[in-house]
């Protein structure tokens, strides 16, 4: 059986940590298993060399002024924590080999600091299985078709297993993290959260876009598309210590529901949203067409997007956008607006997504009013609101969303998750 496991940061933070996943990845040799071992650069290395970078140039982002030196830099901390536990499994009685991410052979695009994979040949990779080596791969980067170091953005390690495991066709990919699996919210907030012990792709790619950052979105659709099952677990778990037979972690994989069924899954917040109202717009799409290219253009990234018409007959725009990126937004849409008849801009900060995320939801009678008179009741104003086939997302002010999580998670009782896939709503 071919396992191909990540370890986070926090997993091999220290010296006795990366110890630890020499002797959890001994275990599953032991075990029989072919193994390839992702891993991520040791706790705060990431950060840490970003600093000494933003010292070293005087700039707030050096990666903006800097973006192949950036590459060069960061990819230093995989480096270090692939050839440390390369050598602790050594330790352990077993032959492991190392890997960076151009010797594994994961091919990028050209696009430094945020590259996306094009292809995994993992030749070397192979042939280290097949030598009976453990083989261990820095995450996070790749190879550009320039053949230029590249490193690819937030959730990179989990990228680079998943791409492997899809690559590879593993018989299963585990994902090691601080935490026990994926839960309904987040448990330091909502007393009652629990480990939800099977979702989709799809529902865990609108936890993650929504806030939830356990996996990251580009992984799972990567294990989707390509049909590879994930699992998430705990580093921190002893394997000799969990219970024999009971369900571990978070499966994410394609799930089959009753027919018709509504499957809740969890609730995930996204704090740092700012809302713009576009009022008195000429009607039509070109006017929506040439606002949304205009934010594109400029690197705005634009999330919910409402649009009605008052008695006027002129329309109205109401979007969402990352809170920082607010006033270049506003001043792309006002110089924008002017070819256009001009219009109204009315901007609003301090705001959260909140996402109810579940399967069934299209058609469904009963889940809106009960979401809202849940919010009602706790106080909690709603600011927005858009929907997708598997979720409801809220847009409410940022100062109510623990409440609103809480309100939410209690209404459609998600504490009742536990070892059930879910609740189901009748």
């Amino acid at each position: 059986m071919l396992l191909v496991q990540k370890y986070g940061g926090s997993s091999v933070g220290s010296p006795e940590r990366i110890r630890a996943v020499a002797k959890r990845v001994a275990n599953a040799r032991r075990r029989g298993h072919d193994l390839v071992v992702v891993v991520s650069a040791m706790g705060d290395t990431t950060d840490d060399l970003t600093t000494l970078a933003s010292l070293v140039t005087g700039r707030e982002r050096p990666q903006d002024e800097h973006p192949r030196e950036m590459d060069m830099l960061l990819t230093a901390g995989e480096r270090i924590a692939a050839a440390l536990l390369t050598m602790a499994i050594r330790e352990q009685g077993f032959e492991a080999r190392s890997f960076t991410g151009s010797q594994a052979a994961i091919i990028t695009d050209t696009n430094h600091t945020a590259a996306r994979i094009r292809e995994v040949k993992a030749g070397r990779v192979r042939e280290a299985l097949d030598d009976g080596c453990i083989a261990i791969v820095a995450g996070f980067q790749g190879v550009s078709t320039e053949r230029e170091i590249t490193t690819l953005g937030r959730g990179g390690s989990d990228t680079t297993a998943v791409a492997l495991a899809a690559a590879l066709k593993a018989d299963a990919c585990e994902i090691y993290t601080d935490v026990d699996g994926v839960y309904t919210a987040d448990p330091r907030r909502v007393p009652g959260a629990r480990v939800i012990r099977t979702l989709t792709h799809a529902e865990m790619m609108e936890m993650a876009a929504n806030g939830a950052q356990v996996m990251h979105g580009r992984a799972v659709d990567i294990g989707d598309r390509f049909g590879v099952d994930i699992r998430v677990l705990s580093s921190f778990v002893d394997d000799d210590a969990a219970d024999e037979g009971a369900p571990r972690g978070t499966l994410i994989t394609h799930r089959t529901q009753a027919m018709e069924e509504l499957v809740l899954t969890g609730v995930a917040p996204k704090g740092g949203q700012a809302k713009l109202v576009l009022r008195g717009l000429a009607p039509g799409m070109r006017t929506q067409t040439v606002l949304l290219e205009a934010l594109a253009e400029n690197g705005v990234s634009v999330d919910m997007v409402n649009e009605s018409f008052g008695g006027d007959g002129r329309m109205q725009i109401q979007l969402t956008v990352p809170e920082e990126a607010a006033s270049r937004a506003e001043e792309v849409l006002r110089a924008a607006l002017e070819p256009l008849g001009g219009g109204e801009i009315a901007a609003q900060t301090g705001l959260s997504r909140i996402a109810l995320v579940g399967n069934g939801m299209t058609g469904r009678p009963g889940v809106y009013a009960k979401a809202y008179r849940a919010l009602l009741d706790a106080g909690v104003e709603v600011q927005g609101v858009s929907t997708s086939s598997i979720s409801i997302t809220v847009l409410v002010p940022a100062e109510r969303e623990t409440e609103a999580v809480q309100a939410l998670h209690g209404a459609f009782r998600l504490e009742q998750t536990g070892a059930a896939d879910g609740v189901a709503e009748r």
